[in-house]
């Protein structure tokens, strides 16, 4: 079997690419911290601003409020925007009564 040789510069975009694809976005998923109180905590891809990442997350919460037959009631969030050397992130707190 003969593999295709790539040059260096070939090799770093290659890597770079897969680096920027894998590592752009992470989410806690929905954690339940007590009975009815659960948190979300997100850091964005390509977004600039915490506030979007924010919005993403409350659409969560409202969504997995919404399959368990309960409404999504806000408790708290925080959000940073995208800055050198770090990516947008928010994090929520929420109840579904």
């Amino acid at each position: 079997m003969e593999f295709a040789r790539v040059s260096s510069t070939g090799f770093l975009i290659i890597i770079f690419a897969t680096l920027t694809i894998t590592g752009c976005a992470a989410n806690t998923g929905i954690v339940k911290i007590s009975d009815d109180t659960y948190m979300i905590g997100k850091q964005g891809g390509w977004e600039s601003s915490g506030s979007v990442v924010k919005v993403e997350l409350y659409k969560e919460g409202n969504q997995f409020c919404s399959n368990i037959g309960k409404k999504f009631v806000p408790l708290s969030s925080q959000s940073d925007d995208q800055g050198l050397g770090k990516h947008a992130t928010a994090e929520i707190q929420f109840k579904c009564q």
